[in-house]
């Protein structure tokens, strides 16, 4: 609370806007079926494959837990190096000035994107483990994915 600042107004900034209330790991997959040969074949480039999604879900008085999902699957040489599943989660308190109409936005695009270089680090750290090069995801445009959900009639406008 600021120095000059009320208890009522500290709790009517609190109403306002978006709060981050706790980030976690919520599960990693790391699978390396084909280590030896994967390893193996260093210097040449792998087929990287990443896909990236997010769920949230509506934990009532206006929390939401949101779900980064990020799953990466290289191929070399036409055989599977790794496997990478990795969910990063976050849970945040929205406030009521945020219009209803706006929550989806929000949490789709604002909150994934503070939660994406938490997981992307998460994912570094796996490839690492796992005897690869880290593998550095480059930063996602979650208005896009945003879009296209709209576009497939998953949520309203």
């Amino acid at each position: 609370m600021a120095e000059n600042e009320t208890p009522e107004a500290a709790a009517a900034s609190q109403q306002q806007g978006l709060a981050f209330l706790h980030q976690y790991l919520k599960d990693l997959s790391f699978e390396n079926p084909n280590a030896a040969l994967g390893l193996m074949a260093r210097g040449k480039q792998p087929q990287i494959d990443i896909d990236v999604n997010v769920n949230n879900r509506d934990l009532g008085e206006r929390q939401f837990e949101v779900e980064l999902h990020t799953s990466v699957k290289a191929t070399i040489e036409g055989q599977t190096g790794f496997i990478v599943e990795c969910v990063y989660a976050g849970l945040v308190q929205i406030g009521t000035d945020v219009p209803d109409e706006a929550i989806e936005k929000l949490l789709v695009v604002e909150v994934s994107r503070y939660l994406f270089p938490f997981a992307r680090e998460v994912v570094a750290d796996a490839t690492v483990k796992g005897g690869y090069p880290p593998l550095l995801l480059n930063p996602f445009n979650f208005l896009t994915l945003l879009a296209n959900r709209k576009d497939r009639g998953e949520i309203d406008e």
